[in-house]
Formats: structure tokens, C-alpha cells, sequence
């Protein structure tokens, strides 16, 4: 079983885990902190996280960052491997709003019998994952151009094996999710997401079912996850996650 040390770096560390992609996707250079630059303006396109700063280097890091962002949108997490302690109040301080508040959580026991979950889960290929952008941008409230972007991310050859999954309705995809293989035994659950109508039917509970499954066959035993803590964080926690950290999402947009 991994020790709690490796599942926190896994939460806050799995956020950064997406490569480079000349065009798409290029990697923040700025000593202190990792993130990612895209074309897109949007706080999890753009996102800035794993602070390792003195606390005299905050405000020209900060200053830094807004630069290399320009006029987008982008997100900060502040999460256990933060540093200084103080990092969020300083953002507050300088317009970012926030925080958006998740629960980093861990399953350590893959056997773990989850029961219930309607709807039949199956695994998609990349090209039916990005067949279905406009019901992944749906169910997460995305516009499709930025849900098919972050489809395209996830399936990328340089990147950690991924693998994606839809839950059907009447033969109809409602609901999405993901699944990520970082440093083993860990693997992500990826946000799982379902169109607003077809909510509260146990999809969510298939999703991670179905992936916790795979993952076990594949030999890996503890899963992380970043869930929300309005949404699915409660629902984790019923099936046995057990909350390791917080985690918050800063949002700002460059001067």
C-alpha cells in the first residue's frame, strides 16, 4: 500500500501529469512553480500549481506569471505541497477569486465492493471520445471547443496511459469519465461528468466502479481522486474514499 506521502503527491502532482504539445499545450517555465500555457482562455486550461516559493519570491513569481498568461484566464491550486503556508491569502489579496474548494481523496483497497450505479459503462476509444465533445462539454458545462481540447489531452501518444469512459442512457452517452496510470500502484479517476438531465440515477457510481475494476485488472491497488466538495466528494466518500487534503482552485485574469 502506498504510504500517505506518495498519495498527496499523487493528488496535487496528477493535476500537472498532461504533456507538452507544441501548439496546444506548453509547460509554464517559471522557477517555483509547475502549470501549463494554452491557447485557451480558461482556469484549468491554464493552470499553475505545486508553489515551491520563499516567501520574498512571491510577488515577482506572481508577476511573472500574469505575464506569461497575457490577457487569459488561469487558475492557481493550492494544495498540501504549497509553499508558503500564507500562498492563498496572498492571492486572495491580489484580485484572484476563490478559493473553489475540492477534497483530495484516496482508495486504497481496489477490492472494495461498490454496489449500485445505474446505466451501462463502457470504454471508448479516443476518436468516439471526441465524437462525443458536445455531450463531454454539456455534462461539464464547457463549450465544445474547450471540452474537445481537454479530450485531445488526455488521449495524447507522449502522455500517461488514459483510458475514457462513457455511461449510455437508452443506448445514448450521458456521462463521461477518465482514468489516468501514474507512478504505480496509483492510478486517477479523472472528473466524471453527466448531462444535467440524466443526473442523480447513479452514473457517477458506475463510472467509478467500472474504472476502479479495470485499474485492479491491471494490477494497480490505490486510486486517487480531486473531487469536488459539493458534488462528488460526498459520493466518494460512501464508497470508501477517505479524504486526504484540501485542495483549492484560484481564479484570476491577467492585467
Amino acid at each position: 500500500m502506498p504510504a500517505n506521502d506518495q498519495l498527496l503527491h499523487a493528488i496535487e502532482s496528477s493535476l500537472h501529469v498532461y504533456p507538452a504539445i507544441p501548439g496546444k499545450l506548453e509547460p509554464l517555465r517559471i522557477a517555483g512553480v509547475r502549470g501549463r500555457v494554452t491557447p485557451i482562455s480558461h482556469p484549468l486550461a491554464n493552470l499553475v500549481g505545486m508553489a515551491d516559493l520563499a516567501p520574498a519570491a512571491v510577488d515577482a513569481t506572481l508577476e511573472r506569471v500574469r505575464a506569461a498568461y497575457g490577457d487569459k484566464v488561469f487558475g492557481w491550486m493550492i494544495g498540501p505541497l504549497t509553499r508558503p503556508a500564507d500562498l492563498p491569502a496572498r492571492l486572495g489579496e491580489r484580485g484572484f477569486s476563490g478559493p473553489v474548494d475540492l477534497a483530495g481523496m484516496a482508495l486504497t483497497d481496489l477490492a472494495t465492493p461498490i454496489g449500485g450505479g445505474a446505466g451501462r459503462v463502457r470504454e471508448v476509444t479516443r476518436d468516439e471520445a471526441l465524437a462525443g465533445s458536445e455531450m463531454v462539454g454539456r455534462a461539464y458545462g464547457l463549450p465544445t471547443d474547450v471540452a474537445r481540447f481537454f479530450l485531445e489531452l488526455y488521449f495524447a501518444a507522449n502522455g500517461p496511459r488514459c483510458r475514457g469512459y462513457f455511461a449510455y442512457v437508452d443506448g445514448a452517452p450521458v456521462a463521461w469519465s477518465f482514468l489516468v496510470y501514474l507512478d504505480a500502484p496509483i492510478v486517477l479517476l479523472g472528473g466524471a461528468a453527466t448531462l444535467p438531465e440524466h443526473r442523480g440515477r447513479g452514473l457517477y457510481t458506475a463510472l467509478v466502479a467500472r474504472r476502479l475494476a479495470d485499474a485492479r485488472g491491471d494490477g494497480r491497488t490505490a486510486a486517487v481522486i480531486q473531487a469536488d466538495r459539493k458534488t462528488s466528494a460526498p459520493i466518494c466518500a460512501k464508497l470508501g474514499f477517505k479524504e486526504l487534503c484540501a485542495l483549492g482552485l484560484f481564479v484570476a485574469r491577467s492585467a
